[in-house]
């Protein structure tokens, strides 16, 4: 490929906004961190793309939270047992959901889109959908405001501190941060386009279920349909469906492998493949799932569920052996135990049977069992006033593969909102946040910080 023409572009646009703090990315880590700095006080303003919160929980329609507890304790205390909460209340979580029930939790998307709009307004946080971060303005080691785009065009916020929950850490990257990018080869997990699927029979499905043995992922099934030849990659890799609202289920189902999530042209395949193999998997289930045999597609996501992107390179960088080690930190915000889940890059059965033994046995941790989450693997290196919370926070790639599901978002989203707000009273560097009184306001709000 030859190089790449460039034109020059240069152009003066208004500051719309100066607040104490800006948060890049509307999703679960970004509401937590939004909400908890405005309960603090700061003045927060919040930019979104897409046109509601909630990220890939509801724009990406996965259709619940991967385990909140170790078994003993809620880890994603505080802003994830809140949201719950207001879930069960709101009618909002799946029909098979039970009260205190912290593992697998299945919602209704509709239901956790209000939830979070009602936490947001109620903090009085400024809030600003169909918003594109574009670039930021740096001054010396420090953002002095990111440039955005809404629908009237392109304007500046400045701010004192920036939280990127981005997913990319394209608000890290923007203004010079180091970062990582999948395997040693480039390769990233197979991304899902989830789905919501009606007309189902959900009891006769959970007696096929109990008659097969088989559990979700229909290890049996899905074989046999691969031997007829049915699907148009042969891909083992079968997540499942959950039973979100009375008569839906969301599909987590299919894999789009080979394209990069940080390349337009690839994500874009991904999306029109996605949207394929979507109406491909509903036609398995109703061919060979009992249960499904009156089951549609509802419709697909409008957000690609992407499971990695960048790792921005923080102070600290989080590892497997950190997990193996159940380690614990001085400085930790946080502890979790979700189990390394790295989807696979490619559909080879050989590949996808590693995966099943690292997951299921290898790298899981126990009952009781969890990881501490460092304060310094939310500070970017390089940058003065910048945090990084969900999934492009600074860890290897394994240890990505746990910390990125939504109640790890929880988890680092709160502590970067609480941070952030630490920052702007005492005026400090992200760096320089004193984190015993960090964690010590942690714990008011109900963080898991033993």
């Amino acid at each position: 490929m030859g190089e790449e023409k460039t034109v020059a572009f240069s152009k003066a646009v208004p500051i719309r906004h100066s607040c104490d703090v800006l948060v890049a990315g509307g999703g679960t880590a970004g509401v937590a961190a939004a909400v908890v700095a405005a309960r603090q006080g700061a003045q927060v303003v919040l930019v979104e793309a897409t046109g509601c919160l909630g990220g890939l929980g509801t724009s990406g329609l996965v259709p619940g939270f991967c385990t909140m507890w170790d078994g003993t304790n809620v880890l994603a205390d505080g802003i994830g047992r809140e949201v719950v909460e207001r879930l069960h209340d709101m009618g909002g979580v799946g029909p098979d959901v039970k009260p205190n029930q912290w593992s697998g939790v299945a919602f209704d998307a509709e239901a956790l889109k209000r939830v979070f709009d009602d936490m947001v307004v109620d903090a009085k946080i400024t809030l600003r959908f169909a918003t594109e971060l574009v670039d930021v303005v740096m001054d010396g080691g420090a953002i002095r405001s990111a440039i955005v785009c809404g629908r009237d065009g392109l304007y500046a916020i400045e701010a004192k501190l920036f939280v990127d929950t981005t997913g990319d850490g394209m608000l890290s990257v923007l203004a010079g941060a180091p970062w990582e990018l999948g395997d040693e080869d480039g390769n990233t997990q197979g991304m899902t386009l989830c789905s919501l699927i009606s007309g189902m029979d959900w009891e006769a499905y959970k007696a096929f279920l109990s008659a097969t043995g088989e559990g979700h992922a229909l290890h049996d099934t899905l074989e046999k349909a691969i031997e007829d030849g049915f699907f148009t990659q042969p891909d083992r890799h079968l997540p499942g469906v959950r039973r979100s609202a009375l008569t839906f289920v969301g599909g987590n189902i299919s894999h789009v492998y080979g394209r990069s999530a940080v390349d337009d042209e690839q994500l874009t395949e991904a999306y029109v493949l996605g949207r394929k193999l979507a109406r491909e998997y509903v036609n398995f289930y109703r061919k060979y799932v009992k249960g499904f045999e009156n089951a549609e597609l509802a419709c697909t996501a409008s957000l690609m569920g992407v499971r990695e992107t960048r790792r921005i390179t923080g102070e600290y960088v989080l590892t497997v052996e950190d997990f193996k080690a159940r380690a614990s930190f001085d400085d930790e915000i946080g502890r979790y135990n979700y189990p390394i889940d790295i989807h696979r890059s490619s559909a080879d059965k050989a590949d996808y049977d590693k995966f099943w033994k690292e997951f299921r046995e290898d790298l899981r941790l126990k009952s009781g069992e969890s990881y501490g989450i460092p304060y310094r693997s939310l500070v970017p290196k390089g940058v003065d006033n910048v945090l990084v919370a969900g999934r492009c926070m600074s860890t290897d790639r394994k240890m990505q593969g746990s910390i990125r599901v939504m109640p790890g978002c929880f988890i680092t989203g709160q502590a970067a909102g609480m941070a952030a707000a630490v920052c702007v009273t005492d005026g400090c560097r992200a760096a320089d946040v004193d984190t015993d009184g960090l964690r010590d306001k942690l714990r008011t709000i109900g963080a898991y910080i033993p």
